[in-house]
C-alpha cells in the first residue's frame, strides 16, 4: 500500500529528526529535563502519533488480508483502509514536504484527489459500514439515527418528551402586551 510505505518513511524520518534534536539539545549543555522538554513538542510527540497511526493502519491492512476476513468484504475494507491511511497521512503533508518525501505540488493534489475518489467509492457502502459499526438504538439514543428509518416520527416524539413543550413560553405575555401595531414604526433613515 502507498500509505503504508509513506508511513514507514515518515516514522523513520521523525525518529531520526527526534534523535538529532535531542543530541543537539544535549550538545548545547542543557539539562536532561530541558533537552527532553525542547525536543518533545515538534519531534517526539509527532513521532509517537505517527507511529501509532502507522500501527493502526498496518494492523488494519493485515486483518483485511488475513484468512479470517471474508473475501466478499475485502474490497470494501480495502477501500476503507486506504481512505484511513491517506486521510491520516494528509495531516502530515507538511512533514512529508519538509523531509523531501513529497516535492512539487502534484503529491499533495494526488493525495487529496485519492481521498475524494475513495469517499465517492465508499458512498454506496456507507449504510452497510455504519450498520456494522453502529451501536444499538438504545445506546445511540438519537431520534434521527434509529434503525427503523422513521426520522420525522422519531424526531417529533423526542420533541414531545421535553418538559412544557406544548405550553406557551413565560415571555409570551410580555411580548403580546407591548406589541407595536402594524405600520406604526417608521424608519429613521
Amino acid at each position: 500500500s502507498v500509505a503504508l510505505a509513506a508511513y514507514r518513511w515518515l516514522v523513520c524520518h521523525l525518529l531520526r529528526e527526534s534523535c538529532m534534536k535531542l543530541d543537539n539539545e544535549k550538545n548545547s549543555g542543557k539539562s536532561d529535563f530541558e533537552c527532553r522538554n525542547n525536543s518533545q513538542v515538534y519531534y517526539s510527540r509527532s513521532s509517537a502519533i505517527v507511529f501509532i497511526e502507522y500501527n493502526v493502519l498496518r494492523r488494519f491492512h493485515d486483518f483485511i488480508h488475513s484468512s479470517d476476513t471474508p473475501i466478499n468484504l475485502q474490497p470494501v475494507l480495502e477501500r476503507l483502509c486506504s481512505l484511513y491511511g491517506l486521510w491520516t497521512l494528509n495531516k502530515h503533508a507538511a512533514v512529508l514536504y519538509q523531509g523531501g518525501y513529497f516535492t512539487g505540488d502534484q503529491p499533495g493534489r494526488r493525495l487529496q484527489n485519492a481521498i475524494l475518489n475513495l469517499c465517492a467509492q465508499l458512498k454506496d457502502d456507507a449504510v452497510a459500514l455504519v450498520d456494522v459499526l453502529a451501536p444499538p438504538d438504545f445506546i445511540l439514543n438519537s431520534p434521527i439515527g434509529k434503525a427503523d428509518g422513521e426520522i420525522y416520527k422519531n424526531l417529533w416524539a423526542a420533541v414531545l418528551q421535553g418538559k412544557n413543550v406544548l405550553e406557551r413560553p413565560a415571555w409570551w405575555v410580555e411580548f403580546c402586551a407591548n406589541k407595536p401595531s402594524i405600520g406604526s414604526m417608521k424608519s429613521k433613515l
